[in-house]
């Protein structure tokens, strides 16, 4: 755990300082958000009791949302870059994002409810926790255009695709969610057979 504190302490002070050095116009505002969610995740994390690798990934994503912000491709942030044809980093972000945030909602799930297996109703529950996350970070966009003149967000039709996207995240990552529960209840079942 103290890893990846480090490794999260370490790449927001760098892209921080980074944005601030190329003049970065939301610097400032990805910084500060980024502690407040890594203290909102880790205030989680004590009662839901991430494993490790929930954590890594948890912390890659803080690095995807500062990195989607701060760091400048043709002087624009990388958010607005196109990667494959016309899809931009932000949509496969939010796919990434969202699919992670299932990740953690089905393991806190795992915590708070004693699951054992990877149900359709807890699929549905982890994919609702996960949209509903991503849903709340587009009405912090929203509400971002209205005080800030210079976000980056996009308009309506943006929004909507982003939550297209946090779907699509979320729906993949329920399906291996379930393809390994699967896995592991049908290994579980051959062992106890051969005792």
């Amino acid at each position: 755990m103290p890893a990846v504190l480090l490794f999260t302490a370490t790449y927001v002070g760098a892209t921080w300082l980074y944005g601030r050095w190329v003049g970065s116009e939301l610097a400032d505002i990805y910084g500060p958000v980024t502690v407040v969610l890594a203290v909102l995740i880790g205030l989680i994390h004590r009662s839901a009791k991430f494993p490790l690798p929930v954590l890594w990934a948890l912390s890659l994503v803080g690095l995807g949302n500062m990195a989607g912000g701060v760091w400048l491709v043709a002087g624009r942030p990388l958010y607005l870059a196109p990667v494959v044809g016309s899809l931009r980093y932000d949509k496969l972000f939010h796919t990434f994002a969202t699919g992670v945030a299932a990740w953690a909602a089905y393991e806190a799930l795992r915590r708070w409810g004693s699951v054992e297996r990877f149900t359709g109703g807890v699929a549905f529950a982890t994919v609702l926790v996960a949209c509903g996350a991503g849903a709340l970070v587009e009405i912090v966009e929203f509400s971002s255009t209205i005080v800030f003149p210079t976000t980056n967000v996009g308009d309506y039709g943006n929004n909507m695709l982003d939550l297209v996207a946090n779907l699509v995240g979320a729906v993949v990552t329920a399906v291996l969610l379930a393809w390994r529960s699967r896995r592991r209840f049908a290994a579980d079942g051959l062992a106890m057979v051969k005792t």
